[in-house]
């Protein structure tokens, strides 16, 4: 890793960046979104909207932001979800760079400015910017366009491809890479064999993931530059236990699994699965507690896939982040669901409230 403190100045607009806004009943957040993509510094940009068919007005507030400027391009296509939208895009893409906005979410007016020069000045294939989580009901304050901004200073890391792809897995919070594609701008030449899944949930893992591992040199600018709407309560993202967990995530889990295998990352492997069975012992206490209809085929079908951990346990809690904590908690599952579920609520409805109100004593 080489990480400097880079001062932005600008660059010369000679390369064309696309910008593809996925955007499917959303026409309360639309506007903001393509707002935010149109007041970008960086000008030489085309818009690529793809409308997944909606139904609300979506479509036509759209068609408006199309005919006031001549950089958006609406498609109108039938519903096939983000992935196959994002596809859309790309094949009408004409961009030496292409970055990916979520229609319900906006963008900070330098982030493309600054990743494209992150990624000239450093010969990188890519470029990764921090990201904020907000509410719905959080602020909003978009410059206009045309408006005059400082040069932004940032630190920047040079991350080489095997950096990239243990940040990404490893899930660090130093270099938040994520699975997510829209806190990034590539290159076309690294993307355009590339193509999402056709999925309507977590299409981008698998996608991401085969990314990095093409990629020579990526940049990570500490700097968050992609407002992320985590509670919009009709998002798809947003709607509890899903059965896109089990139909589309796991699955794409697998798959990735089998690519890290395949390029020689076994270590990869080992710490991928950790962090799944983490995340999958999480989801089954969330399914006990819910009270969905479906919430015992829930936990059938989560601790199914967990005592999957059993084939592998010693390798996969020897991995280089493993916590002996989460061990002894998958140990508890794998004896009993019914021991790690009165584990689970001693610790979440004693223990923790316990530490945390300690904790408080000797603060002051």
């Amino acid at each position: 890793m080489k990480k400097e403190h880079m001062i932005f100045n600008g660059t010369e607009e000679n390369e064309l960046i696309t910008v593809a806004v996925t955007c499917y009943n959303i026409e309360k957040y639309i506007g903001r979104c393509l707002d935010s993509v149109l007041a970008q510094t960086y000008r030489n940009l085309e818009v690529i909207v793809v409308d997944d068919g909606s139904t609300d007005g979506s479509g036509a507030i759209c068609d408006s932001y199309q005919e006031k400027d001549k950089r958006v391009r609406v498609i109108h296509a039938g519903n096939g979800g983000p992935g196959l939208a994002r596809n859309r895009a790309m094949e009408a893409a004409g961009g030496s760079f292409i970055g990916f906005v979520d229609g319900d979410d906006y963008i900070e007016p330098q982030m493309y400015a600054l990743m494209l020069e992150g990624i000239i000045r450093t010969g990188a294939d890519l470029a990764v910017c921090r990201h904020h989580s907000l509410s719905v009901d959080d602020p909003v304050q978009v410059c206009a366009a045309g408006e005059d901004h400082l040069p932004a200073e940032a630190d920047v890391t040079e991350l080489s491809r095997d950096e990239l792809l243990t940040c990404l897995i490893e899930e660090d919070e130093h270099y938040p890479i994520r699975n997510a594609v829209w806190n990034k701008l590539y290159r076309m030449e690294l993307i355009s064999s590339f193509r999402l899944p056709d999925q309507m949930y977590y299409e981008d893992i698998l996608f991401t993931m085969k990314l990095m591992a093409q990629a020579h040199q990526a940049c990570f600018i500490d700097m968050p530059l992609y407002n992320y709407i985590i509670d919009r309560k009709d998002s798809i993202m947003n709607q509890g236990m899903n059965r896109g967990i089990l139909t589309d995530q796991i699955p794409a889990y697998r798959a990735k699994d089998a690519y890290l295998q395949s390029i020689g990352r076994q270590d990869l492997v080992d710490t991928h699965d950790y962090l799944v069975y983490k995340k999958l012992l999480l989801l089954y206490t969330e399914a006990r507690r819910s009270h969905s209809s479906l919430k015992k085929a829930d936990m059938g079908e989560l601790a199914r896939v967990i005592r999957g951990a059993g084939e592998r346990f010693t390798a996969i809690y020897s991995c280089r982040i493993a916590d002996p904590h989460q061990k002894f908690r998958m140990q508890l599952f794998l004896k009993s669901p019914v021991l790690y579920d009165m584990f689970m609520d001693v610790n979440d409805g004693v223990i923790i409230p316990l530490r945390q109100r300690l904790h408080a004593i000797y603060r002051k």
